[in-house]
């Protein structure tokens, strides 16, 4: 982990040009007759987690995204050969906002921007649609699932791999060819999803059975069966899906919280009635743009997101457009590994005791994730 001695030896311009992180008004939340009732019978009212997690900039380590996708922007000389006092930037703002934009000052190889990449996160999480180089290519003219496919669709906000009980640290967004009439990749932090709770909503949605999900192939939209992905957390089959109880979880290393999304963008299958309330109610802050970040991105420009701390998602574009974006994710074990902080905010209340992972991330196997 950075060093706050290592923080300030930042130059001074490139502090000013960070910014204040914002400080968005909480909606003003009941929890009704169930919390009088409660009180009532002398058990705990549930507590609002806007109260644990402030959005106003009181927590230094709550990872929210600026106002403006400006203050998201490092520029460096090249993503091929990155300086150590911009390797130095990048982690501070990844550990201050959860997402960082790498906008080169001159061209290089796109594929010679992975040798940075590989360098600083270590080893690719596998996909089955990737290339030789761990790259899968966003295309909607080859399609590789059912939100790809449409492009006159916004791709709701997710993390990546959320069918799996080892989701991606990091992902990659290289920008190859930018949509005239959208297309913005769109950021939204997983603090409004969690704030968006109470203690004991979370608590029912960390049940077993909870939430149905897979992934959704575009050739033609059917649900692909998950025994491809290697399960060694807490999860349950439903024919080709797998329901999970992790959809927030604490680091048991780190005890940072974690989070794990997917709006209800059709490769949600099932939501358990007991759940429905909570997972509507963060749906629905996911897709208001008052909680969403739209980043526009240009050719040669890389997107870094801390995959357990933010979501992501796509605004649409005209069909007739030409978009693509080259997709590589991270395991998270590279050089960076020790200064880079994955997830949220450190689970520092009582709240969040009890939801430590059940499963170590590094030791997925390539070699046995096969597609079927």
């Amino acid at each position: 982990m950075m060093r706050h001695a290592q923080l300030r030896r930042l130059p001074a311009a490139a502090m000013r040009r960070l910014g204040p992180p914002p400080a968005p008004a909480a909606p003003k939340r009941s929890f009704g007759v169930a919390g009088e009732a409660a009180s009532a019978t002398g058990s705990k009212k549930p507590v609002p987690l806007e109260q644990v997690m402030p959005r106003d900039g009181s927590r230094e380590d709550l990872k929210l995204l600026p106002s403006s996708p400006d203050c998201l922007k490092l520029h460096v000389k090249s993503l091929a050969d990155i300086s150590l006092e911009e390797a130095h930037e990048f982690v501070f703002m990844m550990n201050r906002y959860g997402a960082v934009v790498l906008a080169p000052q001159t061209e290089s190889d796109p594929l010679a921007v992975y040798q940075t990449m590989d360098r600083w996160f270590g080893r690719c999480v596998p996909h089955d649609s990737m290339n030789e180089h761990g790259i899968v290519e966003i295309n909607p003219a080859k399609p590789t699932s059912i939100n790809t496919a449409n492009p006159r669709k916004e791709h709701l906000p997710h993390t990546d791999d959320a069918y799996t009980d080892s989701p991606a640290a990091f992902c990659t967004l290289q920008c190859r060819q930018s949509a005239p009439s959208g297309g913005e990749s769109v950021l939204v932090s997983g603090a409004e999803l969690v704030a968006s709770l109470s203690n004991e909503e979370l608590r029912t949605l960390m049940q077993p059975g909870m939430v149905s999900m897979a992934r959704r192939p575009a050739a033609d939209g059917s649900w692909m069966k998950v025994s491809s992905i290697p399960m060694k957390g807490p999860w349950h089959r439903r024919g080709s899906m797998a329901t999970f109880r992790l959809r927030f979880w604490v680091d048991k290393d780190s005890g940072w919280l974690q989070v794990r999304w997917r709006c209800n963008d059709g490769c949600v299958g099932e939501v358990n009635p007991e759940a429905k309330p909570s997972y509507e109610q963060m749906d629905a802050v996911a897709r208001h743009e008052v909680h969403q970040l739209v980043v526009p991105l240009n050719p040669g420009e890389l997107l870094v997101v801390d995959n357990r701390a933010i979501a992501h998602g796509r605004r649409p574009y005209l069909s007739e457009d030409p978009r693509i974006m080259w997709r590589k994710n991270y395991v998270g074990n590279g050089e960076l590994e020790a200064q880079l902080r994955t997830g949220m905010c450190a689970a520092f209340s009582s709240m969040f005791e009890g939801l430590h992972s059940m499963f170590d991330p590094w030791e997925i196997d390539a070699s046995k994730l096969k597609a079927e």
